[in-house]
């Protein structure tokens, strides 16, 4: 049967699938870490619904976690049997999304989608709801057509994609066997408008949290203390210093160049008139996979020990996530072509 076949019955499922955004973001996946109560309430709805569509051959492995209400975090293995089960292709996509931000700065609500010039609008309705529900859609036209792909299908949904991962995939590889050398895996977590992109390098990825000690007093006697956030300020400033030491270019990444950006700030004092004794912000870093992070550890912790004696503070730092890419294969794997030649051979 040709892709036009395909094509044409997935047009079919315009109004189901936008249902189906609706309702799974009406249901938000924060993570606990992030203020909200993680993906159990969304699993349990998406477990219904592939059920529900027929998609019975599912394993459910649960990653403990005492900070989220139902104490772990979900993750949801599906497949569809092919004519060969020596492999398995499989889709990956996330049931987590990030915090809506500012409020005031949305339309409406962001949990209370809406559609609008043809596009749907709400938090997690891009990351990573698209292709979950893509992924989801073309098992069902599969099974609708009564097409037995070559391989088995896997849909991989999995959680904490957005804080680290650590109740995600990598527990998956700890618990679970159902993945196997030979398997292709898909993780269309971003692309280009006719996805046509396959991504085939990852940048390494450190992110810190960096709490600067001081020492608080009154706003009107700072001879007193030691101001932390100014400490934290300089230290921030100091560390975009980062770009000219790992100042290399690849065009193989978007952007393609090492990034390294203070992000997520703490409350300090709740007054004006209180100078802070402690300041805490991270950094978000993703570096080229040709960087050691060893490198970036030692300039970091020279940045660090000048703030230090030049404040008179003392700064811990601790690694929230980290990392090592693998090293890029070569472009060409990426080619569609190549990719089209290993979805449809027999």
């Amino acid at each position: 049967m040709s892709f036009a076949k395909i094509a044409e019955r997935l047009d079919l499922y315009r109004d189901e699938m936008i249902d189906l955004q609706i309702k799974l973001t009406s249901i938000p996946a924060v993570s606990p870490s992030s203020g909200g109560e993680g993906e159990a309430r969304k699993a349990e709805f998406l477990l219904k619904y592939l059920r529900s569509s027929g998609i019975t051959d599912i394993e459910v492995i649960k990653a403990p976690d005492l900070e989220a209400p139902a104490g772990y975090h979900p993750n949801i293995l599906a497949r569809y049997r092919g004519r060969s089960s020596v492999r398995t292709i499989w889709i990956m996509t996330h049931m987590d999304i990030v915090p809506p931000g500012e409020l005031s700065l949305w339309k409406g609500d962001p949990y209370k989608p809406w559609v609008e010039s043809g596009k749907i609008y709400g938090r997690g309705v891009e990351d990573n709801q698209q292709d979950l529900i893509a992924s989801v859609f073309a098992v069902k036209a599969f099974q609708t057509l009564g097409l037995t792909p070559a391989y088995d299908v896997g849909l991989a949904i999995v959680a904490d994609e957005e804080t680290g991962s650590t109740k995600g995939i990598p527990h998956i590889l700890k618990k679970s066997t159902a993945f196997r050398k030979g398997d292709l895996i898909i993780v269309p977590d971003a692309g280009n408008a006719d996805g046509t992109e396959i991504e085939v390098a990852e940048k390494s990825i450190l992110w810190l949290k960096l709490k600067i000690l001081g020492k608080q007093t009154h706003g009107s006697t700072p001879e007193r203390g030691i101001n932390a956030f100014k400490a934290a300020s300089y230290l921030a400033v100091k560390l975009d210093r980062l770009y000219r030491a790992f100042p290399e270019n690849n065009p193989l990444f978007e952007p393609p160049i090492s990034t390294f950006e203070p992000t997520k700030k703490e409350a300090n004092v709740p007054n004006i008139n209180t100078i802070p004794g402690e300041d805490v912000f991270y950094m978000d870093c993703r570096i080229l996979p040709h960087y050691r992070l060893e490198d970036v550890d030692a300039k970091i912790r020279a940045a660090v020990r000048a703030v230090e004696k030049k404040f008179g503070v003392t700064i811990i730092t601790e690694d929230m996530q980290r990392a090592k890419a693998a090293p890029p294969p070569p472009p060409m794997v990426g080619d569609a072509k190549v990719f089209a030649h290993i979805m449809m051979q027999d």
